[in-house]
C-alpha cells in the first residue's frame, strides 16, 4: 500500500496530481485545508488543499495481514451498526437514518470511526515503508480496497449530511466545484443551491466534461453578481461620488486612485472634497495627491459647507468626496455620516470594504451604512486576501453592484474596474493564475 500527500490550490488540481502519480484506482483517505510553506511554519502562506491518497500495491508482509485483520474487525463494527438500524439499506442510507434518529449520538458514532481511520493510516504507513512483495491472496487486496472505500464514503456522507448536502447526490464534477467554492469562502447554502441548480440544467451528455461544467457554473455566478462598469459619464451632468466605510479600508487612497483614473485615463475635470476632520494625516495625504494631480481640493466640516463646495466646483465633470472612517457600531458616528449624505440625492454613495474583512462583519457593516442609502461597493486589498467567496456572499445578500477593485497601494496602478469575468475568476481560478 503506497500512501502520499498531495497539495494544490483547489480540489481539481489536487485530484489531477493524485491521478497522475497514483493512477485512477487511488483511494482518497482524507482532505484538509493547510497553509503553504511561505514564512515561518507556513503561517503566511496561501491556504491550500491537502489530499492524502493511497494506492494498493502487492505486498505479502505481516503488516498487510495485520491490516486485513483490523479491517475485518472494523467491518464487524459497521455490520453491528447496520443491524441496529434495521433492514438492509446501503451504507450511505444507513448513515443518514442513524443521524436522523440519533442526532445526539452523532459524535459518538463518528469518533470511533476517526480512531479507526487513524489506526489504519498508521498501519498503511508501515506497509508502505516495508519491502513490497507479491500479495499471495488477491482476495485480501480487493477486500482492503472495498473496506477503505466504504470508510471514505461513510465519512464523506456524514460530513456532507451535517452541511445539508449528500455528496452521493452530486456528480463528481459538481462535487469538486462545490468543495472548491466552499473552500474559497462561499457560504455553504449558496454553494449548494448553485450546484443543485446546475445539476438540473446541465445536459446529461455534458455532466462528465469538467471544463463544460466549470464554465456553466461560472456563467451562473456571473448572473448573480452585478457590476457598474466603472464611472459612466452622462452628457451635461456632473457626477458626484461619496466614499464611506469603516476605518482602515483604504478610502483616502482609493479616492486618489479614482481621481487619477478619471483625470489621466478619461481626461475629465476632477475636484476633491474631504470631510475627514478627525484624521489630520488623511486630509494632508489627500492634499498631497491633489497637488501632484493638479486638481482642486477643499475641506468641509458640515452639511452647509459640503453643499457650498459642490456649488463652487460646478465646472468639474467628477467630484469625489472622501469621508472619515466610521465604526458601524458607533451610533453617534453613524448618525453624523447619515446627516451629511442621506438627503443629498445627487451624491452616489459608494461603500468601501476590505476583501480581508470576515463575512459576518461585511454583513453588519453594510446593514448599518445601508441606511444612507448606497449605490455601489468598492472592494479594496484584494492583494491581501486569499478567500474571495465573501465578495459573492455579499453580492447575493445585498445585491449591490461592485464598481471597482483595488489590488495594492500604488496610485493609480492598483485600481481596476470590476467585471463579472474577473470576479468569477477570483472564485473559480479559471485563468489558472
Amino acid at each position: 500500500m503506497q500512501i502520499k500527500r498531495f497539495r494544490g490550490a483547489d480540489m481539481q488540481e489536487t485530484l489531477a496530481k493524485v491521478k497522475k502519480d497514483l493512477g485512477g484506482d487511488a483511494v482518497i483517505l482524507s482532505t484538509r485545508k493547510v497553509r503553504g510553506g511561505v514564512g515561518a511554519f507556513g503561517l503566511f502562506g496561501k491556504p491550500m488543499l491537502e489530499v492524502t491518497a493511497a494506492r494498493d500495491l502487492d505486498d505479502g508482509s505481516e503488516e498487510g495481514s495485520a491490516l486485513l485483520a483490523n479491517l475485518q474487525n472494523l467491518r464487524g463494527r459497521i455490520g453491528k451498526g447496520r443491524a441496529a438500524a434495521g433492514g438492509e439499506p446501503g451504507e450511505s442510507e444507513l448513515v443518514r437514518q442513524f443521524l436522523v434518529q440519533n442526532r445526539s449520538d452523532t459524535h459518538s458514532l463518528i469518533a470511533p470511526l476517526h480512531e479507526d481511520i487513524q489506526e489504519l493510516r498508521g498501519m498503511l504507513q508501515l506497509v508502505g515503508e516495508s519491502q513490497r512483495h507479491q500479495l499471495q491472496d488477491e482476495a485480501s487486496l480487493q477486500q482492503i480496497r472495498r473496506d477503505l472505500t466504504d470508510l471514505r464514503q461513510m465519512m464523506q456522507t456524514m460530513s456532507a449530511h451535517a452541511a445539508g448536502l449528500r455528496e452521493a447526490d452530486l456528480p463528481e464534477n459538481l462535487l469538486v466545484l462545490y468543495q472548491q467554492l466552499v473552500f474559497n469562502g462561499l457560504e455553504e447554502k449558496f454553494a449548494r443551491r448553485l450546484v443543485e441548480e446546475s445539476q438540473k440544467t446541465i445536459p446529461a451528455n455534458q455532466i462528465d466534461d469538467f471544463a463544460y461544467v466549470k464554465i456553466f457554473v461560472a456563467r451562473m455566478l456571473m448572473k448573480i453578481v452585478k457590476v457598474t462598469g466603472g464611472i459612466q459619464p452622462e452628457p451635461h451632468r456632473q457626477k458626484i461620488f461619496g466614499l464611506v466605510g469603516p476605518t482602515g479600508v483604504g478610502k483616502t487612497t482609493t479616492v486618489a486612485k479614482l481621481a487619477s483614473e478619471q483625470l489621466l485615463k478619461h481626461r475629465r475635470n476632477v475636484a476633491l472634497i474631504t470631510v475627514d476632520t478627525f484624521r489630520i494625516a488623511a486630509v494632508e495625504q489627500l492634499k498631497v495627491y491633489a497637488k501632484i494631480m493638479g486638481v482642486p481640493i477643499t475641506v468641509v466640516s458640515s452639511k452647509a459647507e459640503l453643499r457650498m463646495a459642490i456649488g463652487n466646483f460646478g465646472q468639474a465633470d467628477v467630484i469625489f468626496i472622501d469621508t472619515g472612517g466610521r465604526s458601524q457600531r458607533d451610533d453617534l458616528q453613524m448618525s453624523e455620516i447619515r446627516h451629511l449624505l442621506a438627503d443629498e440625492r445627487e451624491i452616489e454613495v459608494t461603500l468601501t470594504l476590505s476583501a480581508t474583512t470576515k463575512d459576518s462583519d461585511l454583513a453588519e457593516i453594510t446593514r448599518r451604512f445601508g441606511e444612507i442609502p448606497l449605490s455601489s461597493v468598492v472592494f479594496t486589498k484584494l492583494d491581501e486576501s486569499t478567500l474571495f467567496g465573501p465578495i459573492f456572499n455579499h453580492a447575493i445578500r445585498f445585491k449591490l453592484p461592485i464598481s471597482y477593485l483595488t489590488t495594492g497601494q500604488k496610485v493609480p496602478e492598483d485600481l481596476e474596474t470590476a467585471t463579472k469575468e474577473r470576479l468569477v475568476d477570483l472564485l473559480l481560478n479559471i485563468s489558472g493564475e
